[in-house]
């Protein structure tokens, strides 16, 4: 009989045992992990450098203190990331992992968990290769479906729902979106603005940063963040329940509308006989022009000559230039998305020690919960503030049942 068996090794998971120990250094714990080492998405966050954590986001200092005590030394970039000074992802894995010998943790790799049953007073942890494992304690920390080639498939979601849990629905998030029209001229294209969601007309939310063109749609840190906000209805069909978003991306947040207007309008005096194209020269990239002139309905005056343009054409493509439309007509899907909406809400947890308050005994901790955060490290932040919670809870449960 293990006094604590958790499944999954990723962020959540390692701090979760790691803490556990330390909080009951005579508790025997074992974390079974299905792939053939432990942190593997961690491996792949923030293009290999893993954003750890956000010095903005709540809950930093005992994050801090918790990367401190395993070593781990970390430095803080724009906006508030942070990573390994190192910038390799490896160096946090490894610390992890250092940290778990140290402490005498035991990690089963290569073992798929095909199911949990609970008890009174165990669980019972069946693996794929037929053998079981039992344990006083149970923590769950899969992950969500995010990003399954690295093996985050969402079999937690499964185990939660046989024990008693509600799952909420589970959406990608942190995503590309493919939107309508011809994406080929712009393909790469990078700029800094800010871009809104709009649903049936209303505005749903606002983010700043670089939004990126693709191939089919658009990309970039702060379209990845409205995501969070892209619902569908139960039953509604995926391609019609899009469409009803629409993003418009403000290429010039730096000037009102008015000053846009009045600034095109002094250029006309220096750019004179120029082609049309030219009045946008160096307000937004080259490759841009064409299709700001072609959603302000203006592409017949891209080569007429600037002289000509008229009042109700500077206004419209100041318009445009505001407000660049973008009918959404779909996600990219699991595969590119970074993390996971949906999951255990956290009403059924308790808030500061993530038990269950449906199974005693039970923890969940990471992606597994309703609690997706936005880009910037957020998500790994509260992964290692829900793992530490729940270790701590888990060790204290230990100390108090002798």
């Amino acid at each position: 009989m293990e006094d604590i068996c958790i499944v999954g090794g990723g962020a959540a998971g390692m701090t979760m045992a790691i803490v556990a120990k330390r909080e009951n250094p005579a508790c025997r714990i074992v974390l079974v992990e299905k792939n053939d080492k432990l942190g593997k998405k961690l491996y792949a966050t923030g293009n290999g450098r893993c954003n750890v954590g956000n010095t903005r986001g709540p809950g930093i200092q005992p994050v801090l203190a918790f990367f401190d005590s395993i070593s781990l030394m970390t430095y803080e970039e724009e906006e508030g990331r942070l990573y390994p000074r190192s910038q390799q992802a490896a160096s946090v894995v490894e610390a992890l992992e250092r940290e778990m010998k140290q402490l005498g943790i035991r990690w089963i790799p290569n073992r798929e968990v095909l199911d949990v049953a609970g008890s009174p007073d165990s669980f019972t942890i069946k693996l794929a290769d037929g053998s079981t494992i039992q344990s006083r304690l149970l923590g769950i920390s899969t992950g969500g479906k995010a990003a399954p080639q690295f093996g985050t498939t969402g079999e937690g979601f499964r185990m939660a729902r046989n024990l008693g849990h509600t799952v909420n629905r589970l959406a990608p998030v942190l995503m590309p979106v493919t939107c309508e029209g011809d994406f080929r001229d712009v393909k790469g294209v990078r700029l800094q603005g800010k871009a809104s969601l709009w649903k049936d007309g209303s505005l749903v939310a606002k983010e700043s940063g670089e939004v990126q063109f693709t191939e089919d749609g658009l990309s970039g840190i702060c379209i990845f963040d409205l995501t969070r906000f892209l619902k569908l209805e139960p039953g509604e069909n995926q391609e019609e329940g899009f469409r009803r978003y629409r993003i418009t991306i403000d290429c010039l947040p730096e000037m009102n509308y008015e000053s846009l207007v009045d600034y095109l309008k002094k250029r006309i005096n220096s750019l004179e006989e120029l082609a049309g194209t030219w009045i946008l020269h160096s307000m937004v990239p080259a490759k841009l022009i064409p299709l700001i002139f072609s959603k302000a309905g203006l592409s017949d005056k891209m080569d007429i000559p600037i002289l000509e343009f008229k009042d109700r054409e500077l206004d419209a493509l100041a318009a445009f230039l505001k407000e660049l439309p973008f009918t959404i007509t779909g996600g990219k899907g699991w595969r590119t998305a970074q993390a996971t909406a949906g999951g255990v809400p956290l009403e059924e947890l308790d808030p500061e020690t993530m038990e269950s308050l449906k199974v005693p005994g039970l923890y969940l901790a990471g992606e597994i919960t309703d609690s997706d955060q936005p880009c910037g490290g957020y998500n790994l932040q509260m992964a290692w503030i829900q793992g530490m919670k729940a270790g701590k809870a888990m060790g204290s449960f230990l100390n108090n049942s002798k």
